[in-house]
């Protein structure tokens, strides 16, 4: 079964959102900074075990241990027992903490968005094939469709030999549910392009 692409990008988006105001408060040198950290640690790491991405859960539960070894005043690092400038040492490993998670998060907010682009692609293309064949009509390129219609037009599709090659390429990218999303965003983007262009004609009379 493949990823829900768009509800990864939308769950990230939020972690993000989350990590930059608490990089806000590391910034102000809040005294709850690192316990807005380890919230935002476990909401991570909740995420990937729902998700069954146990590398990604197992990168935040090293996260967390780091904090919690400076928090017993040893280095993660060296391991050795830190017994001055404890503070700063605690504030650098945050520090170093945010970095790795903002690189986490930005690196897999890249793949699912270059991932629903390229299928956005392949999608625009099995659309466009489906036009140029006479198989989508215009009553249905104007209209709001459902899930249900949405799922009917693809199958309807997939009665093109050439077409449903290119349905097979797609589905082995991303789940059903991102293709449907695309399909809908592509046929709301030909329906503003249909309904420009008669004002264009009309305009230029």
């Amino acid at each position: 079964m493949q990823r829900f692409y768009h509800n990864d990008k939308q769950q990230l988006i939020q972690l993000l959102s989350v990590f930059n105001e608490v990089s806000a408060k590391y910034s102000r040198k809040d005294f709850d900074t690192d316990i807005a950290l380890k919230a935002l640690l476990d909401k991570a790491a909740a995420r990937y075990k729902e998700g069954g991405h146990t590398d990604k859960e197992s990168q935040v539960r090293l996260l967390q241990a780091e904090i919690a070894t400076a928090e017993r005043g040893i280095h993660p690092e060296t391991r050795e027992r830190v017994t001055t400038r404890r503070s700063e040492m605690r504030m650098g490993i945050l520090l170093k903490v945010l970095q790795t998670l903002e690189q986490m998060l930005r690196e897999e907010l890249t793949t699912a968005n270059n991932k629903l682009q390229e299928a956005r692609d392949i999608v625009a293309q099995i659309l466009l094939a489906g036009m140029q064949g006479g198989i989508l009509e215009d009553v249905v390129l104007t209209k709001d469709n459902n899930e249900a219609e949405l799922q009917a037009i693809w199958k309807l599709l997939s009665a093109d030999g050439n077409i449903v090659l290119g349905q097979k390429r797609v589905l082995m990218m991303v789940s059903m549910y991102d293709i449907l999303l695309l399909m809908d965003e592509l046929f709301a983007l030909i329906n503003q392009q249909l309904q420009i262009a008669p004002a264009l004609v009309n305009s230029a009379n």
